[in-house]
């Protein structure tokens, strides 16, 4: 390989990757690189090294789509330990006697979680990568150094105590992206008096994706370049809420170029929905993973060529193309 060159991707689309407790997700993206062979690898939304399951790794061009990916609604299920605290919220942290209220039972638990669901205004806790003045929180908090961090917007769609023995609860989160369910243990510590901590984390979901599906991040070592393949899932699977349109052969080089394609070049499959005016849409050929991610538009931006100006209806305006579609 010449000096300089950057060695493609042979491999193009989505590892379902199981996180083991210890690793950072960085750690998790260093040894897809190796197993895959390509350095064009990249995941979609963090997971701390304390919690353990799924983590979404993008695949040669499978990384434009992580701009999409990002803001994926996301399940985790755990267990807390209360009557303790933390400056981590978590085991990891400096772990210290909570407030002194005894240890609510399940049903004063389950009743104090209600405050911390739907739409909120969480603080990111100190021992975070959320980025304040050009400096990752965690780094001011090894300092000791005060920071004020504003509140964000999150979703959280549930927040169930399953159980509850002694110090212990098991509980499960159903969460918008940015959420640090860490940040809802603890807040739910202090309302009840006692204090609680993060002992174990997994996440279960993200959005369509289940740890089920999840490989152990051991297999893909072992496989290496040579058996990585039966463990990718193309880019079509993604983002399975889009609609997804097979572009008949004509259009394919217009796409190539940039160009808007009339809609009526490409043919609905059949299990997805039609794509409306603003709309993202996958444009595939027929038999192939996606070639393009487009906008549904009403007309196209500029004078369309001689060869597709005479259809009329919808248009589709390319937004990324994914060479490694065909």
């Amino acid at each position: 390989m010449p000096k300089g060159a950057k060695r493609q991707s042979r491999f193009h689309g989505v590892v379902a990757v199981d996180k083991p407790e210890g690793m950072t997700s960085q750690d998790v993206v260093n040894v897809v690189r190796r197993a895959a062979g390509t350095r064009r690898v990249g995941h979609t939304g963090t997971l701390d090294p304390l919690a353990t399951g799924l983590l979404l790794v993008l695949i040669g061009e499978a990384t434009k789509l992580s701009e999409y990916m990002v803001g994926f609604d996301k399940v985790y299920e755990g267990t807390m330990r209360l009557g303790v605290q933390s400056d981590t919220h978590d085991r990891q942290g400096d772990v210290q006697p909570g407030p002194g209220a005894p240890i609510p039972d399940l049903p004063t638990l389950r009743r104090l979680t209600a405050p911390l669901t739907g739409e909120i205004d969480q603080v990111p806790p100190a021992f975070s990568a959320v980025k304040v003045r050009g400096r990752k929180l965690y780094e001011y908090a090894r300092e000791g150094e005060p920071v004020e961090v504003e509140a964000r917007r999150v979703r959280v769609d549930a927040f169930d105590i399953l159980e509850r023995e002694g110090d212990t609860a098991r509980f499960r989160v159903a969460c918008s992206s940015g959420t640090y369910v860490r940040s809802l243990v603890h807040e739910l510590g202090q309302a009840a008096g006692c204090g609680a901590l993060v002992q174990e984390l997994r996440r279960t979901h993200v959005e369509d994706f289940d740890i089920a599906e999840a490989v152990p991040l051991d297999r893909l070592r072992e496989a290496g370049p040579e058996g990585f393949g039966q463990y990718l899932l193309p880019m079509l699977d993604a983002l399975t809420a889009w609609p997804i349109y097979y572009v008949e052969a004509a259009g394919v080089p217009w796409l190539h170029r940039g160009q808007a394609i009339p809609a009526a070049l490409g043919h609905l499959d059949p299990e997805s929905t039609a794509g409306r005016i603003d709309d993202l849409v996958y444009l595939c050929p027929v038999g192939g993973d996606a070639l393009a991610v487009a906008r549904v538009v009403p007309k196209p931006p500029s004078r369309p060529p001689a060869q597709l100006a005479r259809h009329v209806g919808l248009w589709f305006q390319p937004v990324k193309l994914l060479t490694g579609g065909e």
